[in-house]
């Protein structure tokens, strides 16, 4: 073994759980190597003092003493060592090793760190902890990009103004007054959601428009598919008698008009693993599809305005680039005047069949602006189903007419809940309608195939492919379903039931209904199920797959409310508008167009995560079940770092293996266990502060928030410690690697690198000098810590007790000596290359001027 190599283990063992017996592993090498026994005999109580000793600190002196007595010894020594090989680690003081004096005294518990990969993925992670059930997670936001209060209130005001000015407003349900009108409640930022991700929502929708479209004109799969439901959903039942009878009769009016909005969210839960390490959702997943009453056309584009209002406002303008445009309300009217054109009477009118009492009048409203705006001299009039049911009638070419006027679209804004049909005499107006030559939006066809039922169908094998041919087409429509199980009177709808009682933390239980607040959630499924167990009530519910989707942050802005400059938790909702024009043979027009995106409280009820882990910087687990009276705590870094407190061997191995679903790039085993750190941790006397004492760390007796971020300061320079020991050991590797270079230059050797090992290896140091100067907190001490002076006080002494700033420095030192090292390598190869070039040129011209001499020769002297 060379002399460089027991310096890189003296040196390396200071960060290392090295102890004798594994020291004695490496002796028979020695043996084998040196020439005698007695050196191993002299160095070896020196190199263990060396590891076991926790004051001491390593030099170029020390080094030097060794090889000293090397050669007193008569041994050879490589004299030119490299001053990179020289340059390991500065001092450190604390230790790894675990010997007699290092055993935890009583009320005194262990805190370890490890890195174990570059990256977590901190969202999917605590899911995974939640379906462990052994830790309790919670959330730690380190982020320091806040707007002051000041400013944060005064925004908040323009906002709310802004919204009343623009027409982003709704009527009153407590207060109902036509005449007065509040804004409608918004959140103050924009809520993220990946472009990769809305871009496939958008580029789907076409497809989805087909699919629907096609569905809708099968009259013997509507019929198959609601055959049970039916019987047992009064609703639904009304609904498909006004088809049958149409169908029998046959449609006055061919031609439909869909309007339809398929809604999706992003999930965590899919059991893909390798795609939740890269990101903290894995896939998007189909809500449901809306054909009847898709509303927001306008308040969708309108708090897009909103948010780039306020984005201005802010001065970050350079996110206004990140909101998509949303021209919903532009599409969606250019769909009903293209359904105009088609029905070819310039004298009729467009139909809104509206509520009793209309809350949402401004989304409305601006639909029938937007018409007028398109084409002014389309009319758009409104009424209800009892208004309908008292002065609509049909003429003599079965044309719709509504107080003398010809309708020849109508729209349908209620109608999709049984509330709204107070009497046998709405439905008799909505059969009227279905029986006119008006084109419908939508028609009856197209409402059944809205229902929760036909979406469960669907996401059978081969139900997608029976509509669409395109093979590619399928597979990703169905990659976009969840599961969705019937609750028929079979053997799957049994086993659906099962499934719902035992774990209804898992399902969403939803009927055949539209507009929200029907769906149910948790316990209530479980007590509804075991309810209608035995009943044919439950044949009209189905059972979906709860989508668990990423959770954010931003400030919520409500009227008749005071400003709460809390930040809330929420989720989002995406919807995706499209529309479609046809017939049972032909598509006239498929299009998608704008969006709207509703975020609403993280709330357990309703589809969101009530653990609160929300986008978190760090994860915080507490173990639900205690051993002792201390406690066990968890901080997972994002940036690959785990820190134990009070955790055992045992428990810390299970970790480990735990966190291999979560990881991105795990490092070695050996590198993992290699480069830690080990403290023991003990409580201080009432009324004293958290602080360092002879190496152990001592906390402040504080319970509650603050003794966690006494907690979390302490591993936060743990955590930074471990990853600069996983640095400084990736750079000792980079070292090595180029270590024959400078052998190599020395003794004037010809250089064994081509331009692309050279590169690589170029791309290899800049990418280590990223990390540690650009994506960690190494060169200062992070923001979190500059309104918390306690907090910041306490990060520096541990830091300064890991001489993280100085090793930071050493690992810079070395780093720019690389650079330079491998410039020249650079300019070496490149030159090299130029003086290739040259020659091949001056061989071009001699090879020239050889071939002009023999054009001479032969053209003069041979004649």
């Amino acid at each position: 073994m060379s002399l460089a190599m027991i310096h890189r283990l003296v040196l390396s063992s200071c960060r290392s759980k090295i102890n004798i017996d594994a020291y004695w592993k490496i002796v028979p090498s020695l043996r084998t190597l040196q020439k005698t026994s007695a050196m191993v005999q002299t160095e070896f109580p020196t190199y263990v003092m060396c590891i076991i000793h926790k004051r001491l600190f390593h030099n170029s002196a020390i080094l030097q003493l060794q090889k000293n007595k090397l050669k007193e010894n008569g041994t050879d020594v490589v004299e030119n060592i490299s001053t990179l090989q020289i340059k390991k680690r500065p001092t450190r003081r604390n230790k790894v090793v675990i010997s007699d004096d290092k055993v935890p005294k009583h009320d005194a518990w262990n805190v370890k760190a490890l890195a174990t990969a570059e990256e977590y993925n901190l969202e999917a992670l605590a899911y995974g902890l939640l379906d462990q059930q052994l830790y309790i997670p919670s959330k730690i936001s380190t982020s320091t990009n806040y707007v002051s209060k000041n400013e944060l209130e005064d925004v908040i005001e323009k906002a709310k103004d802004w919204a009343l000015m623009n027409g982003m407003c709704l009527r009153s349900k407590m207060n109902f007054n036509r005449d007065v009108l509040q804004f409608a409640p918004f959140v103050l930022f924009p809520s993220p959601f990946p472009r990769e991700e809305f871009q496939n929502a958008c580029d789907i929708q076409i497809t989805l428009n087909t699919l629907i479209h096609r569905v809708a004109h099968d009259y013997d799969f509507l019929k198959e598919t609601l055959e049970e439901t039916i019987k047992v959903d009064d609703f639904t039942r009304n609904l498909f008698d006004i088809y049958e009878i149409i169908h029998e009769e046959g449609a006055a009016q061919k031609v439909s008009l869909g309007i339809l909005r398929s809604d999706l969210m992003l999930d965590t839960s899919c059991p893909k693993k390798d795609t939740k390490k890269l990101k903290p959702h894995c896939c998007w997943k189909q809500v449901e599809i809306n054909t009847i009453a898709s509303g927001f056309g306008w308040l969708g584009p309108v708090s897009t305005q909103l948010h780039k209002f306020v984005l201005q406002e802010l001065g970050y303008t350079a996110e206004l680039n990140n909101l998509p445009e949303n021209n919903a309300l532009q599409t969606l009217c250019s769909g009903m005047i293209e359904a105009w054109n088609l029905y070819g009477n310039p004298q009729a009118v467009i139909l809104f069949v509206i509520e009793d009492v209309t809350y949402n009048i401004c989304d409305q409203r601006f639909h029938e602006f937007e018409i007028r705006k398109q084409n002014p001299n389309v009319k758009v009039i409104r009424r209800n189903l009892t208004q309908l049911a008292a002065t609509a009638k049909l003429g003599t070419n079965m044309e719709l007419i509504v107080n003398n006027y010809t309708v020849s679209v109508v729209y349908y804004r209620c109608g999709y809940e049984p509330g709204q049909y107070h009497t046998k005499k709405e439905w008799n107006a909505r059969l009227l309608i279905e029986r006119s030559l008006a084109i419908k939006c939508p028609s009856i066809q197209y409402h059944l195939a809205g229902t929760k039922k036909v979406q469960q169908t669907l996401a059978k094998p081969g139900m997608v492919a029976r509509f669409l041919k395109d093979e590619n087409m399928v597979t990703k429509v169905k990659e976009i379903f969840t599961g969705l199980y019937p609750l028929d009177f079979d053997e799957h709808g049994n086993v659906a039931v099962e499934m719902g009682i035992l774990d209804p933390q898992r399902f969403v239980l939803k009927p055949q209904r539209e507009g929200g607040c029907n769906n149910l959630y948790g316990t209530d499924i479980k007590d509804f199920l075991e309810s209608v167990k035995s009943e044919q009530a439950r044949v009209a519910w189905i059972l979906m797959d709860r989508i668990y989707p990423p959770v954010h942050k931003n400030y919520v802005v409500k009227p008749g409310t005071n400003v709460d400059l809390d930040t809330k938790e929420f989720v989002s909702e995406l919807g995706i508008f499209g529309v479609i024009i046809g017939d049972d043979q032909n598509i006239i027009v498929n299009k998608q167009g704008g969006h709207m995106l509703r975020t609403k409280l993280a709330i357990h009820n309703e589809g969101g995560v009530a653990t609160g882990l929300a986008l978190p910087d760090v994860v915080h687990a507490v173990a639900k079940y205690e051993v002792g009276h201390e406690p066990r705590e968890i901080f997972f870094f994002r940036e690959g770092s785990i820190v134990m407190w009070n955790i055992s061997d045992l428990e810390c191995g299970n970790l480990l293996q735990f966190l291999r679903n979560y990881e991105q790039n795990r490092y070695m085993k050996e590198l993992i266990h290699t480069e830690s750190e080990l403290m023991h941790y003990t409580y201080a006397d009432s009324g004293k502060k958290s602080h360092l004492k002879d190496g152990d760390i001592v906390l402040a007796r504080e319970t509650g928030n603050l003794d966690k971020l006494d907690k979390y300061t302490f591993s936060n320079a743990m955590a930074q410690s471990v990853k600069l020991g996983i640095w400084e050991a990736s750079l000792n590797r980079y070292v090595d690697s180029i270590e024959f270079v400078t052998e190599d230059l020395k003794v004037g050797k010809k250089l064994q690198m081509t331009q692309q090992e050279v590169l690589r290896k170029q791309g290899e140091l800049f990418a280590l000098r990223h990390r540690i100067n650009l994506s960690s907190d190494l060169l200062d001490t992070p923001d979190f810590y500059w309104e918390r002076d306690d907090l910041e006080n306490l990060y520096q002494q541990i830091c300064g007790y890991f001489s993280i700033a100085k090793r930071t420095r050493v690992m810079n030192e070395r780093l720019n000596h690389c650079v330079e090292l491998v410039s020249i390598l650079s300019s070496h190869l490149s030159d090299r290359h130029h003086v290739r070039l040259e020659w091949m040129i001056i061989i071009l011209i001699m090879v020239e001027v050889a071939f002009e001499v023999l054009h001479y020769i032969d053209r003069y002297l041979v004649k």
